[in-house]
């Protein structure tokens, strides 16, 4: 069983495979926190697409909840794209759309930040600024892709790299264990 304690004032990444349940986790710690009455102090940037193929998926908090939710359209590449360039196009339209949300975020700052599905932010974006908007907030838990599911790529490259950057500045990275087939 979770508690709070150990994610404040803290950097948690949650890594693991596709289907390894890394949202739920972070679901889990979520609603730690809501029992504990935070609801007011959190900012939920949902990045994850709709499940594709049994793939993916948003945390969708609990509507009676006072935190911010933000999230919008966004697509799973290497599931969707026809061929490298248009999978490299799809990166893109979602590092320019999540963007948009780190601006709604900025206006609306908490002290607890849950991020689902970075990766679909690192597949394009700039890493910098992803860990500029993490530092809005003085507790953030983070969930990431990290596995072999997919088939390997630039992109799939750039998305490991950058979420083995990410796991550098973390205090703590919980590793999902591997599904099975």
């Amino acid at each position: 069983m979770d508690t709070i304690e150990e994610y404040m004032d803290r950097r948690t990444l949650i890594a693991g495979d596709v289907n390894s349940g890394k949202t739920g986790r972070t679901m889990k710690i979520l609603q730690c926190f809501l029992r504990e009455g935070s609801g007011k102090n959190i900012a939920v940037l949902d990045l994850a697409p709709d499940s594709v193929r049994g793939v993916g998926g948003k945390m969708e908090p609990p509507p009676d909840e006072p935190l911010v939710y933000l999230t919008t359209s966004i697509s799973a590449p290497r599931l969707t794209g026809r061929n490298e360039n248009h999978i490299r196009q799809l990166a893109e339209n979602n590092s320019t759309a999540i963007e948009k949300l780190f601006v709604k975020l900025y206006q609306q700052k908490r002290a607890i930040l849950f991020v689902n599905d970075a990766t679909l932010y690192l597949q394009a974006g700039h890493f910098q600024r992803f860990v500029e908007i993490l530092d809005t907030a003085s507790t953030q838990i983070i969930n990431a892709y990290y596995g072999n599911t997919f088939a390997d790529s630039k992109l799939t490259q750039r998305e490991k790299n950058r979420t083995e950057d990410l796991m550098k500045i973390c205090d703590k990275v919980i590793k999902m264990p591997c599904r099975t087939p």
